[in-house]
């Protein structure tokens, strides 16, 4: 639905709004607008003992801190399941830090036998299978399983071991969920009863917003993504004029050494990708970047104001599961088991019957 005084607001402003200015646009702009406030639980941490050194070794420090801060905050009962396990470093922190057996499920063949040789050299109680848990496979692990655990496991894969751990009548949960557009379907399909009685409508493109945030991105990488940006629309800038067709034409990922070579060699690249390289003699480049860049601008502002929704979006989608659990019988909470700047999809769900 258009809203002609927000967007009036928008055109008027000479830098990209911050998160306070658009609140308050919002507050102006939209008839009944109200923030959306969540009160979180109190995170509960157990006092553990830090592992040896070498067990974060092959592991980038960020995710190593991600899975040190989760096992943190929650309390697996023996027989743990590892559910879309990689390589198991969760598993074996928890093993480990719990003192439990772990039984890592994964699809990859080559991650299973790579974490079950680590496991086998830390001497922990911890053991692999190869499954697909979308076709079903996950189901035998679950019944000879007491709690689950799943860190950052993406869409459809968080959704069926929720669907499936209520089944089995699993005793506790830790999930941390992610992607959510990762999923089948084309419109997102409420888990809960109270979820799907609401009156929204959300399509894959949508649901992406709820992960769309680069706050963990070093500058490097932020800089070559605004780079991106403008010259991407300055290339369909160009591409709109020669072609006379006014939509935006989508070109391929690219390595980021493209963009350091400057807007003439990548439009070139992007030219040849779509079959347009005859147009360039007739009209050059010359003039498309800058306009790329205030194509850019524009993008940017209509994104802080996208952007203010992502944190309530995902939110509602994270109780949609709570509730999902909390209507079959388990006691939920959740919690920030982690700052953002550790990692934006810092939400713990913790279920137990």
């Amino acid at each position: 639905m258009a809203e002609p005084n927000l967007c009036s607001w928008l055109s008027q402003q000479r830098n990209c709004p911050t998160e306070s200015t658009v609140e308050q646009a919002l507050y102006d702009h939209i008839k009944g607008f109200e923030p959306f406030i969540f009160e979180w639980e109190a995170l509960s941490y157990v006092d553990l003992s830090l592992p040896p050194n070498y067990f974060s070794a092959g592991i980038k420090g960020r995710k190593w801190e991600q899975i040190a801060a989760f096992s943190n905050c929650i309390e697996p009962l023996s027989p743990v399941l590892e559910w879309c396990a990689g390589k198991g470093h969760l598993g074996k922190l928890l093993a480990y830090q719990h003192d439990v057996s772990i039984h890592s499920v994964e699809w990859q063949a080559e991650l299973c036998e790579a974490g079950q040789k680590e496991a086998e050299q830390r001497q922990l109680s911890q053991h692999f299978t190869q499954v697909d848990v979308l076709k079903g496979e996950g189901k035998a692990a679950l019944k000879s399983a007491k709690s689950a655990v799943a860190l950052h496991a993406c869409g459809d894969l968080h959704t069926t071991l929720i669907e499936q751990a209520i089944e089995e009548g699993l005793a506790y949960l830790a999930i941390s969920p992610c992607c959510y557009h990762l999923t089948q379907y084309a419109q997102y399909q409420p888990l809960s009863k109270l979820g799907q009685q609401a009156r929204i409508q959300l399509s894959q493109e949508n649901l992406t917003l709820a992960v769309k945030q680069v706050s963990t991105a070093g500058r490097r990488e932020q800089r070559l993504k605004r780079i991106e940006l403008a010259y991407r629309l300055g290339f369909d800038s160009w591409q709109r004029k020669v072609t006379e067709n006014d939509c935006y034409l989508t070109i391929p990922s690219c390595s980021k050494s493209l963009l350091t070579e400057g807007f003439e060699v990548f439009s070139l690249w992007a030219a040849e990708q779509k079959a347009l390289q005859t147009y360039v003699s007739e009209i050059p480049f010359d003039g498309f970047e800058a306009l790329g860049y205030l194509r850019s601008e524009h993008v940017q502002k209509v994104e802080a104001v996208s952007q203010y929704f992502r944190r309530p979006l995902e939110l509602w989608l994270v109780l949609d599961r709570a509730l999902k659990l909390q209507e079959s019988g388990y006691h939920v909470t959740i919690e920030k088991f982690c700052d953002k700047a550790l990692t934006p999809r810092n939400l713990l769900v913790r279920a137990s019957l």
